[in-house]
């Protein structure tokens, strides 16, 4: 057996045997965050906080759950009525946060927060037509606020059904080949409360080449746990990028903050064909995100194998950050017309920052060593927002 590849099942092992011990932890951790469920027993304010956590990292209706237990014990407590009221609005559940936001302002009349929220979501359920309810919210909120001008907005600018992302990267090759470049572009719009289609363009230099990618997507809300998502990519004449490419997903959200997914994806080149068949389970622990995902990518009858481990932080302030860690084999583009299967190894830190209500930046730094080939560093940057 060479060094190499001792090296090689010495690091699979070590990857392995670290998704265990977090997957341990989280789920430790977890159970002790679950009121009734564990021996221990946290204090209101580490289920507030937990709550608060679980809704801005988009486990909605665990927050819900952990207000609602709050609620049972403290009926009155503004905050607990404010953050009920945002998961129920993040939700689109916006008939019954009105009347959870109408509660809380009459206790903190002064708490112009949620006199905001409230704003939107009267907006939001009259729709198109005019409301004498919106008209009597807007006088009394003059009278509150004189130097406010939050009530001025409409409905269109509160609901804000489109998204869109302009990104732009670079990675330094270690074998002096030119760098490669990439600029995307993306934009989504919601058609209702739980469908979404997206269009994208991007452009990328590889190779001393240059190819044009033009795809879209949509995803669907099925019932209150399932998510199905799909898309589709086609480049014109490409010197390194597949002709077309296929993905598809389905995704469950499970109790204690666990999601399952399944993913497909094709990718047809001018010569030959890949198939990838992805699982991955993720875990939400208050403010954190862990996720393991096995990737299985076919190339003839060749099979490449990928783990991958992914942990994020969700600040208070909206802002995140995340480590991604890879390693096992993949089938990629080597070269122009070299489609083959090699180990690799990677490393990824992410970032976001909300600049404000509209925009928030992002950010990239990775590393990825493509067998004996090459090592590409990256860095890339990204600011998005909606409208």
């Amino acid at each position: 057996m060479s060094a190499r590849c001792a090296d090689d099942r010495f690091t699979a092992t070590v990857f392995g045997l670290f998704v265990l011990v977090l997957f341990a932890v989280a789920s430790v951790a977890g159970a002790s965050q679950v009121s009734g469920d564990s021996a221990s027993t946290l204090s209101n304010d580490q289920r507030y906080q937990s709550a608060r956590a679980a809704a801005q990292a988009g486990e909605l209706k665990r927050a819900q759950q952990e207000y609602e237990g709050l609620l049972l014990e403290d009926p009155n407590n503004v905050d607990y009525l404010f953050g009920y009221g945002q998961a129920l609005f993040w939700s689109n559940d916006v008939r019954r946060s009105i009347q959870i936001l109408e509660k809380a302002r009459k206790l903190a009349p002064d708490y112009e927060d949620i006199w905001k929220l409230e704003y939107r979501a009267l907006n939001i359920e009259a729709g198109d037509q005019s409301s004498d309810s919106i008209d009597a919210f807007r006088q009394l909120a003059v009278e509150r606020f004189p130097d406010a001008d939050w009530y001025l907005e409409s409905d269109e600018t509160a609901s804000r059904k489109y998204r869109w992302e302009f990104s732009a990267g670079r990675e330094q090759l270690d074998n002096d080949a030119p760098d490669w470049e990439q600029v995307n572009f993306f934009i989504g719009r919601k058609l209702t409360e739980k469908a979404l289609v997206t269009l994208s363009a991007g452009t990328f230099s590889r190779f001393g080449e240059r190819d044009t990618q033009f795809g879209t997507g949509a995803s669907l809300d099925v019932g209150e746990d399932w998510t199905v998502v799909g898309g589709f990519a086609v480049s014109s004449s490409p010197n390194f990028l597949p002709e077309t490419a296929i993905d598809l997903g389905l995704s469950r959200r499970f109790e204690r903050g666990w999601v399952g997914r399944a993913r497909w994806r094709r990718r047809d080149y001018e010569a030959s064909s890949v198939d990838s068949f992805g699982l991955i389970a993720e875990r939400y622990v208050g403010k954190y995100r862990l996720a393991y995902s096995l990737d299985s990518a076919h190339l003839s009858s060749e099979q490449a194998l990928v783990h991958a481990l992914t942990a994020n932080f969700y600040a208070d302030s909206g802002y995140q950050l995340g480590i991604v860690l890879a390693t096992g084999e993949e089938v990629e583009i080597v070269g122009p017309g070299q489609l083959l299967k090699t180990d690799v190894d990677s490393m990824a830190l992410t970032g976001r920052y909300p600049i404000n209500e509209y925009l928030s930046f992002g950010w990239l730094l990775s590393t990825h060593r493509q067998g004996d080939f090459y090592r590409r560093n990256a860095i890339g940057v990204s600011i998005s927002g909606g409208f």
